[in-house]
């Protein structure tokens, strides 16, 4: 072949062992701020990067929500429905100012996936739920189902009408049907806030049920706040009486919870609500969000959309249904009440070197973004960094940044209401050293968690030495003792509890439960190891989707696979 020879070239892809972190801040100004970031130790800068923003409008806080609700990692309904919502309810807003990188006609493209996809989630009933393969309707997420539909077809996006129509005829039969202990876990009072919103989905599709409406004013008093707001939208729309609306507005505004200088709403349900997703930041945002739709003017709309912002910009994370209350709600009051007369030149720079620097104009309102690698800024990287805003013209200047870093150093485990065990043994039960090549491994994940958990997620990262083999899932629990008393036989049959949706990917094992009773829960599956080498093993992580405070995660290890000597 004289000098010519052959090649083989193979694309590897390679991942970091760990998933990466990010941290954000935002503010504003009128003239000159400085904030600090604070670079962690122990990271690969070439990895880790920052992004600054700046916009004359608000609006710019409504891209922080965006991202979260893009970048949430799960895909069950209501997170499906959460990330595609804001594209319905604001497409005209992220386009035109600059909020989502995507074109026109990719953002209905976009939209048009979102709602093909949720075919897969609807049953013969016309009831929706939470996951694809769920035996069981979930009637709080077929009316969310539902509010996407009807929300996307007045944004002038194409729906298949049929979906829509079955699942409303779904929610007419449901407001017949009376609370039930059978009928799953949901409270008197989360079946009414269902009921409620099956009456605002009926009365907005110009069917509206005075009677049931009527009924449900009467039980006022037993309804939480998000309820109430729900039921004012449903008389609104089907033209109940304004008696019946001044009451509910006046009911609502009465219980707000003033500061100097914000306000907001806290349902006292208790807790109760957390089978419908309830939580104050979410009640507030969608309070504010119905008085501004329903046309009702009151002097705190300010301070509760200032809490709103203040909760934006807090540093703890929000849940998906949180995020996108607050997205629907901040949108609609910075479009009636935000003025356009800002014209300024700004400029960010961080660790003295200008990263952005433009003029804006408050007509347009468009977002101005840069972002810079960690390992460009050089040595000073390695400390805390210094951003500063400077300003010159008439208007408020928002910025924010946003940074995202992956770690090299080993997490150690952590408990903050579930604590979570990882063992690799043999078939046979033996603790492994050192993993034989091609060998079957039995993973064992423990959850154990000291009261009920909500809708848990656990996120099982596989070593990259090895690779789930065995799509047949063993999942048992042992529950206290004295639970299993308290609970008689009745327990076996509660759908709910326990995990009820798998998902195994190339990288890593998902387990979803509605609901952990107290006690371990443990869960089995076998892998292969397919690579020589040392592996990081990552923590498993486990918590509740809509609370995010309330989680754990095992340590980190590195496991070995190798022939034995």
């Amino acid at each position: 072949m004289g000098e010519e020879t052959d090649g083989l070239e193979v694309s590897i892809p390679l991942q970091l062992p760990r998933p990466t972190e990010t941290v954000a801040l935002s503010g504003e100004t009128r003239d000159a701020a400085e904030e600090k970031l604070s670079v962690p130790d122990g990271i690969y800068p070439e990895y880790s990067a920052i992004e600054v923003q700046a916009a004359s409008s608000a609006l710019l806080g409504l891209k922080g929500s965006l991202f979260d609700l893009g970048s949430y990692p799960y895909i069950c309904l209501e997170q499906r429905l959460s990330a595609l919502l804001p594209y319905v309810l604001a497409p005209r807003v992220l386009l035109d100012f600059g909020i989502t990188p995507l074109k026109p006609e990719e953002l209905r493209k976009t939209v048009a996936k979102g709602i093909q996809e949720l075919s897969a989630y609807q049953k013969d009933s016309g009831a929706f739920g939470l996951w694809p393969d769920s035996r069981f309707e979930a009637p709080f997420l077929t009316c969310y189902a539902a509010f996407a539909l009807v929300k996307a077809g007045q944004s002038g996006f194409d729906i298949e009408r049929d979906r829509l129509e079955r699942s409303l005829s779904y929610l007419h039969s449901f407001l017949r049907e009376g609370w039930s202990q059978e009928r799953g876990p949901f409270s008197p009072a989360e079946w009414k806030t269902i009921k409620a919103f099956a009456l605002y989905l009926l009365a907005i599709t110009k069917r509206p049920q005075p009677a049931f409406a009527d009924g449900l004013f009467a039980e006022r008093e037993t309804l939480p706040l998000f309820a109430k707001a729900l039921l004012l939208k449903a008389l609104y729309y089907g033209k109940g009486l304004p008696a019946a609306q001044n009451t509910l507005f006046q009911e609502l505004v009465n219980k707000i919870r003033l500061t100097p200088t914000s306000a907001h709403f806290e349902d006292d349900d208790g807790g109760v609500g957390r089978w419908i997703y309830s939580s104050n930041t979410r009640t507030t945002a969608f309070i504010l969000q119905t008085l501004i739709e329903t046309g009702r003017e009151h002097p705190s709309l300010p301070a509760i959309a200032r809490w709103l912002v203040e909760k934006q910009r807090a540093r703890a994370r929000l849940s998906t249904q949180e995020n996108l209350f607050l997205f629907y709600a901040l949108n609609e009051f910075y479009n009636k009440y935000e003025g356009s007369e800002d014209d300024f030149r700004g400029k960010i720079s961080l660790a003295g070197k200008t990263l952005l620097e433009s003029e804006f104009d408050g007509a347009k309102r468009e977002i101005k973004r840069t972002e810079v690698k960690l390992s460009e800024l050089g040595p000073s990287a390695e400390k805390d960094l210094t951003l500063r805003v400077e300003k010159s013209g008439d208007g408020i200047m928002y910025y924010g940044a946003r940074m995202k870093y992956a770690p090299r150093q080993v997490f150690p485990a952590r408990d903050e209401g579930i604590a979570v065990l990882k063992r690799i043994e043999s078939l046979d039960g033996r603790p492994l050293e050192v993993i034989p090549p091609g060998g079957l491994v039995v993973v064992t994940l423990e959850v154990a968690v000291p009261q009920e958990r909500l809708f848990v997620v656990v996120d099982d990262p596989l070593p990259a030495g090895l690779e789930g083999v065995n799509p047949e899932f063993q999942t048992e629990s042992a529950e206290y003792l004295v639970g299993l008393e308290e609970e008689g036989p009745s327990l076996m049959k509660m759908w709910w509890r326990g995990f009820n949706h798998f998902e195994m990917h190339d990288d890593r094992i998902l387990l979803f439960a509605d609901s952990l009773p107290a006690g371990v829960h443990t869960h089995r599956y076998l892998a292969r190891a397919v690579s020589f080498g040392r592996f990081l093993q990552p923590g498993t992580l486990a918590g509740e989707m809509y609370a995010p405070e309330v989680f754990g995660r095992s340590p980190e290890k590195v496991i070995r696979v190798a022939r034995s000597k």
